[in-house]
């Protein structure tokens, strides 16, 4: 399925009738990632250590501002967000700075993963800008905390894959 290119028109605001399909799910999916990394970096800030605090704070931030941006483009679309959870499982126990790094990595490839799937799971230009933007973002930041570990490579061929 081919996505029309944005007009110069374009506004990049949904329409009140939207046009395209998928895209509650979409932004649900990338809505409840966002949650569940917001959490995770309560961990990653308490281990991570005074000198990359301000990354953690940076990052949580830019996560934040994503999931009520998410949730404004959710209740324009007609849906009711989801909700975060009280907790959520970790891949590993989290106890030391190189742990709290494995653990940003984790958050990072997990938001461009459900942001990988809401590019291919609307039609809908919006959405699809906005999927792009944050699958984008999340694989920077992910860069980021790989080269804070060091791990190798630092870099994912296909982020979110």
């Amino acid at each position: 399925m081919t996505t029309p290119a944005p007009t110069p028109t374009d506004t990049g605001t949904p329409s009140p009738a939207p046009t395209g399909t998928g895209q509650v799910q979409a932004l649900q999916t990338g809505l409840a990632a966002e949650h569940a990394v917001i959490w995770g970096y309560g961990l990653v800030g308490a281990h991570a250590g005074d000198a990359l605090l301000g990354q953690v704070r940076d990052d949580d931030d830019a996560h934040r501002t994503l999931r009520d941006d998410t949730i404004g483009l959710v209740a324009r679309y007609g849906g009711d967000p989801v909700s975060t959870e009280p907790e959520y499982a970790l891949p590993f126990p989290v106890t030391d700075r190189a742990s709290a790094l494995r653990l940003a990595i984790h958050l990072e490839e997990g938001a461009a993963a459900a942001w990988r799937y809401a590019v291919a799971a609307t039609d809908d230009v919006e959405v699809r800008r906005t999927a792009l933007t944050a699958l984008s973002d999340a694989a920077v930041r992910a860069t980021r905390w790989r080269l804070a570990l060091p791990s190798s490579p630092a870099t994912v061929a296909f982020p979110g894959g």
